[in-house]
């Protein structure tokens, strides 16, 4: 896998959840089942939701599309009528071209057309061997995808208009901030239990924060938290426990068990994906969770939920 980077200075367009793949039209189920190997996580929403979204386009749209965030060319074979391939040997050249077709069958560049794009060719002499190559190599070339995500996330979201004021308020009242972007609210601040409730509409996101003093952090405290804490917090919530995941993570550069699966109104026919971190933060001696979770019926899911993800684990402690 060769990594290449250029310094353009315009920036990629396109949604950073988006594969757009310059395929032949015959190619296109081989590559597509290639493209599962590499990008096969999804989110239970509850029906199951890709992180990344192949987008297919014809190679004459290269020029057009060269922009884009994630922008993937790929070609089986060296046949001269096939519009990918020849897209691949021009902007490869005969002699690196030949070297995908026999060794490496992945080219990733950064930042190639345009800052913070992430760009890929795939091309390999038969389908069998850049399967062969992706069952070894997969996690490392989705790994470059992600962080590409999360650096444009964090460019974005995190980093853009804060508010600073509550996030200052926060740290004085508990010891405790976190990134605030703008337009979110607080839903709920109850000192009394150690609980904080914020949000944004359109879609719905909601993240949690709640602590206590001390080292409250076992197995047997996550479990209590998957029984109770929504009932508890948030009155007319619930885990849905045929779907309800504990598995032992590292969060913030901490251990954590990690809640996850579906949260589920009471009362309501309504409900969507959560994640909660349970965690010891040892510099201030208290024990957090941290939960998030979406609420938009009929519209994605998994990418608010990544983004939510990087937003949690901006908390940091004072001691």
């Amino acid at each position: 896998m060769a990594i290449v980077s250029c310094d353009i200075k315009k920036d990629a367009i396109g949604a950073n959840d988006d594969l757009v793949v310059l395929a032949a039209k015959e190619d296109r189920d081989d590559i597509l089942s290639l493209l599962s190997i590499v990008f096969n996580d999804t989110l239970l929403t509850p029906a199951p939701e890709p992180f990344y979204n192949v987008k297919f386009a014809d190679p004459s749209s290269y020029d057009a599309l060269k922009t884009q965030t994630n922008l993937i060319i790929a070609s089986i074979g060296d046949y001269e009528l096939n519009p990918a391939t020849k897209l691949v040997r021009n902007l490869l050249g005969k002699k690196a071209f030949e070297n995908t077709l026999e060794n490496n069958p992945i080219v990733l560049s950064r930042d190639q057309f345009a800052k913070n794009q992430l760009f890929m060719i795939l091309s390999g002499a038969k389908e069998s061997d850049i399967r062969e190559y992706l069952l070894k190599n997969g996690n490392s070339i989705k790994n470059e995808f992600d962080q590409n995500f999360d650096k444009k996330q964090s460019q974005y979201f995190l980093e853009s208009k804060r508010q600073e004021d509550i996030e200052s308020q926060l740290l004085s009242d508990y010891g405790w901030t976190i990134n605030l972007p703008w337009g979110w609210e607080m839903i709920r601040n109850n000192p009394d239990s150690n609980f904080v409730w914020i949000g944004q509409e359109m879609p719905f996101r909601w993240m949690a924060i709640q602590w206590k003093d001390g080292n409250h952090f076992s197995e047997e405290d996550a479990i209590d938290i998957g029984d109770s804490f929504p009932q508890t917090y948030f009155k007319s919530q619930q885990y849905n426990k045929e779907f309800l995941s504990i598995d032992w993570v590292d969060y913030r550069n901490d251990a954590a068990y990690r809640l996850s699966g579906l949260w589920e109104s009471i009362d309501q026919a309504k409900g969507g994906p959560f994640v909660g971190y349970l965690f010891y933060d040892y510099a201030s001696d208290k024990t957090f969770y941290v939960t998030y979770m979406v609420f938009n019926p009929g519209g994605r899911k998994a990418f608010y939920m990544k983004q939510m993800e990087l937003f949690s684990k901006t908390l940091e402690t004072k001691s």
